[in-house]
């Protein structure tokens, strides 16, 4: 059998068939909600190529990526790294709002891309919401509104949007507010790092354990109070996920994309997924809205 990789949304085909908009060789697109109302966002969950900030200027959206649910309000900026899958559980898509969707490649000399790899919340299991000061909104919001400005002046906008991430930086809360302790949220991160890495080749909850050096136990009860899930529920949670983002955004067949997920019976895949969503891979692809 020929194996067909999963593709994500590329930057230009997110820009053009999401926010109906063709930006042509541009490596940067500043979108406000006039633009989301052009289309309809995603209602599965979905993984893109490129780098997204976000800043919600009213109401409130609910927003799952990895194993955790962030709550987002008035003030609340989202930023998202690469790979990363995620899913609206609640978005008013009409919320006013100002989103950054950029590329690597829009750094070029004196900046070297490779520096966006040092942000930790662009990272796997990072606090990718921040809810941020009066303060701290005003800053990000300034530099934010400067980029819209000059968002087709390459000379300019890079400049700007490498001081927004130094300033993001600077405010990113360096533990979980969100978490019962600090401990809690360190070990739920270390895990669902993990998790993204390994999920693969891993479903078994020792496996995980052993990498964090903690019992099976501990590391089921410290989920289960932080996250309302235990270490296997979170493990399964986590690799559906992954597989309805396959199920709407490729051409794989469901075998492929039970063995791309690591197991190697499609039929405990298929009862698997039945059980838990209620219908079959299939029925999923075919009948969920997009």
């Amino acid at each position: 059998m020929k194996e067909r990789l999963p593709f994500s949304f590329e930057f230009h085909q997110y820009v053009k068939k999401v926010l109906k908009s063709d930006i042509a060789d541009s490596n940067l697109f500043v979108a406000t909600e006039d633009d989301f109302k052009n289309g309809s966002g995603p209602t599965f969950p979905y993984r893109s190529y490129f780098y997204a900030l976000g800043i919600l200027h009213e109401d409130k959206c609910r927003l799952k990526i990895g194993l955790r649910e962030f709550d987002l309000q008035k003030q609340s900026l989202t930023v998202v790294g690469p790979g990363i899958v995620r899913l609206w559980t609640q978005n008013d898509w009409n919320a006013r709002n100002t989103t950054i969707f950029f590329k690597p490649e829009l750094f070029q000399k004196p900046f070297n891309s490779n520096f966006l790899l040092d942000y930790p919340f662009f990272k796997p299991g990072a606090n990718h919401v921040i809810n941020l000061s009066d303060e701290a909104y005003f800053q990000v919001n300034t530099i934010v509104q400067l980029l819209k400005r000059y968002e087709t002046n390459r000379g300019i906008n890079s400049g700007l949007l490498f001081s927004l991430l130094e300033l993001v930086k600077g405010t990113y809360p360096g533990n979980g507010t969100q978490f019962s302790n600090k401990k809690g949220y360190e070990m739920v991160r270390a895990f669902d790092r993990l998790l993204h890495k390994e999920y693969q080749s891993h479903k078994e909850v020792k496996f995980y354990a052993d990498q964090l050096h903690i019992t099976p136990k501990h590391l089921s009860d410290v989920l289960k109070k932080e996250t309302g899930l235990t270490a296997k529920q979170s493990i399964e949670a986590f690799v559906l996920f992954e597989a309805k983002s396959l199920l709407k955004q490729t051409e794989m067949s469901v075998k492929e994309i039970v063995y791309w997920l690591g197991y190697e019976d499609p039929s405990y895949f298929n009862k698997l997924f039945r059980n838990k969503v209620g219908m079959t891979p299939l029925n999923f692809r075919r009948n969920e809205v997009v």
